[in-house]
């Protein structure tokens, strides 16, 4: 029923809900969870300051602690940090996400994202191919990766794939 109110837009009540949840269950880390994504829906322009965003990160670390083997409360925690644009935070905790479960395309799918608003032209790519390697799915999100292409050098103008060096390290690699 909660996560229908959620669903259903009803973010106050689905909050309230949670809330509720918590207080008779502590140790439910999947209320803790969802709390932390109504608390963000809850907000038109998230703010780290804001009481709600101070809770939703405070959720997600207690939810972290109570499982430690399960990745969802870091990887909601880096997507909020990436909203926020904490983006140094954002990777920190997408990075413990793939420690916990590495198969996750899309958090390494969000790590190509964040390099790529950091023009880190390289690594948003590097990124992007893991995470296609691991769900060939994702490809339809990814129409930066031409624009980091050609800014990494690896795209001429026409949008033609440069020639690969022996000694060049960038993705991709093909050959004529």
């Amino acid at each position: 029923m909660t996560a229908r109110l959620l669903a259903n837009g009803d973010t106050l009540a689905a909050i309230d809900a949670f809330r509720k949840i918590i207080s008779e269950k502590p140790d439910h880390t999947n209320a803790r969870v969802s709390l932390a994504v109504a608390l963000m829906q809850a907000q038109d322009e998230p703010d780290i300051d804001s009481p709600f965003t101070i809770e939703a990160l405070e959720q997600l670390d207690t939810a972290a602690t109570l499982d430690l083997d399960d990745p969802v409360p870091h990887f909601n925690k880096g997507v909020l940090l990436r909203d926020l644009k904490l983006f140094d935070r954002a990777l920190r905790s997408f990075e413990i996400t793939l420690d916990i479960e590495e198969r996750l395309p899309t958090a390494i799918l969000h790590m190509a994202e964040i390099n790529y608003e950091l023009e880190n032209w390289e690594e948003a790519i590097k990124l992007a191919r893991l995470a296609l390697v691991r769900d060939p799915g994702l490809e339809g999100s990814m129409g930066w990766v031409r624009v980091a292409m050609r800014k990494a050098g690896l795209l001429d103008s026409d949008g033609n794939v440069i020639e690969k060096h022996e000694d060049d390290t960038r993705w991709p690699v093909r050959k004529p």
